[in-house]
C-alpha cells in the first residue's frame, strides 16, 4: 500500500525525517479543519463536549499501549508530561540517567533535586548500567526506549532482568522515538511509567501526548491516581491536540499498525544494509536490537548535498539521522543509496 495520496510532502521531497516530526496526513488535517469549525461557530459547546470526550481519550491511549485507563494520562508534550512524572519522586532520590540523553530529559532530571548519577551511550550500556546499579541504592533508572541521536534501542530483556534483580527500582522512559514506530504493551513491558509526544511517530501533530504509570508507581511513591490527575489537569487542556491524537491513534490501527511496523523494520533494515555495503557504517549496527532510525556518523555538509536534491533528513550529534516510516518506500530507499554513492565519488 503506498500513503503517498494522503501524505502531500512526499510529493515534493524524500522525507527521512519523522524523528524529527512526523508528517501530517492529508486526513488529520481534514478532521482538525473541521474540528476548528466547531470551535468557531459553536464556542462553549465545544468546550464542554471536549471534557465530555476525556475518559474516551485516555481508553483510547491505553488501548494502544497497553496500559490501564485509569492509570493513562493525555499531556500536551513529552516535556511537561515527565516533569508531572519526576515531581512525584522524593527529594534527594538516587536516580540514574544518561548524560547524552535526549536533552528535555536530561534538563528535566538535572533542574530537580536528585542525587545524580549518569552514564555515557556505548555499546555495552546494559553492562554498564548493571554495574552502576549494584554499586548504590538507586530510587530510579531514566531513560529513553529509543536514543534520538543514532537510534540505539534499549534491550527491554534486560531491563526486565533489572527489574527482578531490584524490585523497588522504578524504571522511567522517554517513549517519543519509540511508540508509533514499533509495537509497545506498557504492562508487560518493564517500565513503571514512560512520557511520550504525539508529533512524531504518531504522526498526530503537535500539542498532544501521553504519560502512562504503573501500579508499582502508584505503591513505591504513595501518591494517588487521583493526586496524580489533579496535578495534570490543574488547568485547561490542548482541545484540538487531544483529538488530534485519538484520530492519528485510530488512523494507525484502521491501517493494521502490526503490519506498518513490519514494514518499518523491513526498510530500516534495507537502508541499514545497503549502507554498509557502500562502507558507510550505521552507528550500534551490530547490536541484536536495531530501530528504525539509522545514523552515520559524517559532516554536516552531506546533509545540505542531500537536502539539494529533495532529501529530508537530520543532523544529530555529528551523526547524519535518517528516520524510516510506514509511508517511505523501497524506491526512495533506492534513490538515497544512489545519491550517497554520487557523494561519495565526487
Amino acid at each position: 500500500m503506498t500513503f503517498h495520496n494522503d501524505f502531500p510532502a512526499l510529493k515534493s521531497s524524500t522525507y527521512f525525517n519523522t524523528a524529527y516530526v512526523g508528517l501530517m496526513s492529508q486526513t488529520l488535517f481534514d478532521f482538525r479543519s473541521g474540528f476548528e469549525i466547531n470551535y468557531l461557530l459553536n464556542a462553549d459547546q465545544h468546550k464542554i463536549e471536549a471534557y465530555d470526550r476525556l475518559d474516551q481519550t485516555h481508553h483510547s491511549i491505553s488501548r494502544f499501549i497497553g496500559s490501564k485507563k485509569e492509570q493513562t494520562y493525555f499531556v500536551s508534550n513529552f516535556s511537561m508530561g515527565i516533569r508531572f512524572v519526576l515531581d512525584c519522586l522524593p527529594k534527594g532520590s538516587n536516580v540514574l540517567y544518561l548524560k547524552d540523553d535526549y536533552h528535555s530529559l536530561v534538563d528535566a532530571i538535572e533542574e530537580r533535586d536528585f542525587n545524580h548519577f549518569s552514564l555515557s551511550i556505548e555499546e555495552q550500556l546494559e553492562e554498564k548500567i548493571e554495574h552502576t546499579l549494584s554499586q548504590n541504592n538507586f530510587h530510579a533508572l531514566i531513560i529513553s526506549l529509543v536514543q534520538f541521536t543514532h537510534g540505539f534501542k534499549i534491550d527491554f530483556d534486560f531491563l526486565a532482568q533489572i527489574k527482578e534483580k531490584y524490585s523497588q527500582l522504578l524504571i522511567i522512559g522517554d517513549a517519543t522515538q519509540y511508540i508509533g514506530a514499533d509495537l509497545f504493551d506498557f504492562n508487560a513491558s518493564p517500565f513503571d511509567a514512560i512520557a511520550c509526544s504525539g508529533y512524531k511517530w504518531l504522526l498526530a501533530g503537535f500539542g498532544n501526548g501521553f504519560v502512562a504509570l504503573s501500579d508499582q508507581f502508584f505503591e513505591e511513591i504513595n501518591i494517588s491516581r487521583q493526586d496524580f490527575q489533579q496535578k495534570v489537569f490543574s488547568g485547561h487542556f490542548n482541545i484540538l491536540g487531544a483529538a488530534s491524537l485519538v484520530f492519528a491513534l485510530e488512523y494507525l490501527q484502521a491501517h493494521d499498525f502490526e503490519k506498518l511496523v513490519q514494514k518499518n523494520k523491513v526498510l530500516s533494515e534495507k537502508l541499514r544494509s545497503e549502507l554498509i555495503k557502500i562502507g558507510w557504517i550505521p552507528k550500534y549496527h551490530q547490536r541484536r536490537l536495531q530501530s528504525t532510525i539509522v545514523s552515520i556518523p559524517t559532516e554536516e555538509a552531506v546533509l545540505k548535498q542531500l537536502e539539494e536534491h529533495g532529501v529530508r533528513a537530520s543532523y544529530r550529534g555529528k551523526y547524519l539521522r535518517f528516520s524510516i516510516h510506514f509511508y517511505n518506500s523501497t524506491q526512495e530507499i533506492d534513490k538515497l543509496i544512489r545519491l550517497i554513492k554520487q557523494l561519495i565519488a565526487v
